[in-house]
């Protein structure tokens, strides 16, 4: 007797909520990160009010008119990664990697200035690495599992002919825009089967049969900073600054989900998924000296705009017992061009406040605090509407959560040119933790698998630093941590008895970031 999924109906105020395909992909374009110089890094990122480092600019353009003397200056850094995963009844895996990266580059330029109030004017071009997506991970769920994908893609396939999805030499299944592809994959490798004459789909699993699955995934990708920057300093009391960035955004993931089954046979889903994107977005900031020792800082980011493109494929392999013998098939999808899959995403707005106080010369502190409005992000066509994303936005709206970052570090001189730093980072998730992803009737994307914040992400760091009047030498490292629940697809689709846990997922990121730096 094969497996014969029933329909859930689930509502908006479910346990689980669904989230519309595309919205995880925003995920990339929102997620904060502590980057830049070694400087910037050991204090994890609390320079709002302080300035007078390159990376303290991206913060707060204010910041840059503390400087009174030109500079310039490189970072590199070593990022140490470690993913652990443990699911079902599989064993705890464990993922490295270590990769040598460009950081930052930065030329500021101070000049003089003879006007009344206006001390100085300064400008600043810099160049950063704001975000870094490669990651490889491994989890592997052992066996005994009564939860299949063929179960998920018999409840995905519900309600469409057979006929609308096998293929024929007169017919392509992928040239019928009413049919999503994800349900031609199963059907012509023979994961789900309709009965003459039905239009329920079933497993090629029987009742009792279970499965032993796997999940690999290797993620790269980066987002780049362009900033171009002015500040001025009025009076050595107020410092006004604004910056227009350019933003450079790639990721590719390749992502492998196998099954073996129990009764014999196997199945996999390979699915290659590329982005890139470009933005542009403009900040405003200001730093306040009430009192000497003491500042105040804002900053305002405008919401970004990017312009996506994304391509991507699929190809699904099938190997079982069949009544006339053993069979294998495999089924790939076209490829969808950057061409064909371009759309525009608004990012959020998003400010912060800062302080810091300077202590006899010896020591400083910094705080800083962020917030996000994550979930006013919206998709948009080329020409600008939202009218074709209604769903997503829809979603977006109720379930990304405003984001808070907070930022403390701290400085002290053991001598006039040695001082040691240290800092704590914190941010809330991105978006609720129970969400799950959905995908419309006729969708071409067939990456069922995803990830779900759980916890908040934590950054501690520390570093050194060597100072000289003309040059100057920063080391620092910074360790940031995160858990997430790994779904291979929506389980909440299934019946009670073929719903399985999630995966547990944490990623430990060591950051080791070298800085040099000149001024003239």
């Amino acid at each position: 007797m094969k497996r014969i999924i029933s329909i859930l109906t689930i509502s908006f105020v479910a346990i689980q909520v669904t989230f519309g395909q595309n919205e995880f992909d925003l995920f990339k374009f929102v997620q904060p990160e502590i980057n830049g110089t070694a400087r910037y890094t050991s204090m994890a990122g609390a320079f709002g009010a302080l300035g007078g480092d390159p990376s303290a600019i991206k913060d707060n353009p204010g910041g840059l008119g503390i400087y009174r003397s030109s500079e310039i200056s490189g970072s590199l850094n070593l990022n140490i990664q470690e993913t652990q995963t443990q699911w079902l009844k599989g064993n705890t895996s464990t993922e490295g990697l270590y990769l040598p990266l460009f950081n930052n580059f930065s030329f500021v330029m101070s000049f003089p200035a003879h006007g009344s109030s206006l001390k100085y004017s300064n400008i600043a071009i810099t160049v950063s690495r704001s975000k870094n997506f490669n990651r490889n991970m491994r989890i592997n769920g052992g066996s005994g599992s009564k939860s299949s994908i063929t179960d998920y893609l018999s409840y995905f396939s519900d309600g469409i002919l057979a006929d609308d999805l096998y293929h024929d030499d007169d017919y392509n299944a992928y040239g019928n825009i009413y049919v999503p592809w994800l349900s031609v994959l199963a059907a012509n490798t023979g994961l789900i089967f309709q009965e003459s004459g039905e239009t329920y789909w079933s497993s090629l699993l029987d009742s009792l049969e279970t499965v032993a699955p796997s999940y690999t995934m290797r993620e790269k990708g980066y987002l780049n900073e362009y900033a171009f920057s002015w500040a001025g300093n009025f009076n050595n009391r107020l410092f006004l600054g604004i910056t227009m960035n350019i933003y450079d955004l790639s990721y590719s993931t390749y992502a492998d989900y196998y099954e073996s089954f129990s009764n014999g046979g196997n199945m996999s889903l390979l699915n290659t998924f590329n982005f890139d994107a470009s933005g542009l977005g403009v900040k405003l900031g200001a730093i306040y000296t009430p009192f000497n020792n003491f500042r105040l800082g804002f900053a305002l980011q405008t919401p970004v705009f990017f312009t996506v493109k994304n391509h991507h494929y699929a190809d699904m392999h099938s190997a079982y017992e069949a009544e006339s013998g053993p069979v294998s098939y495999e089924e790939k999808t076209p490829e969808a061009l950057y061409e064909d899959n371009k759309y525009k995403i608004q990012g959020p707005l998003s400010y912060n406040i800062s302080g810091s106080y300077i202590i006899s010369k010896k020591a400083l502190i910094g705080i800083e605090y962020g917030i996000s409005h994550n979930e006013r992000s919206k998709f948009m066509d080329l020409d600008n509407s939202t009218l074709d994303y209604g769903y997503e936005n829809d979603s977006i709206r109720a379930l990304f959560n405003t984001q808070r970052f907070l930022k403390i570090g701290g400085e002290y001189k053991l001598t006039d040119q040695f001082a040691i730093r240290a800092g704590y980072a914190m941010a809330n998730p991105v978006t609720l933790s129970r969400i799950g992803k959905e995908f419309i009737p006729n969708t071409i994307r067939t990456d069922v698998a995803y990830l779900t914040p759980k916890g908040n992400t934590n950054y501690w760091s520390a570093g050194i630093g060597y100072r000289e009047s003309k040059w100057y030498i920063d080391l620092a490292v910074i360790n940031k941590t995160y858990s997430e629940r790994f779904y291979p697809y929506n389980y909440s689709k299934l019946d009670a008895s073929r719903q399985a846990n999630p995966g547990k997922v944490t990623t430990s990121n060591f950051n080791v970031v070298a800085t040099l730096g000149f001024r003239f």
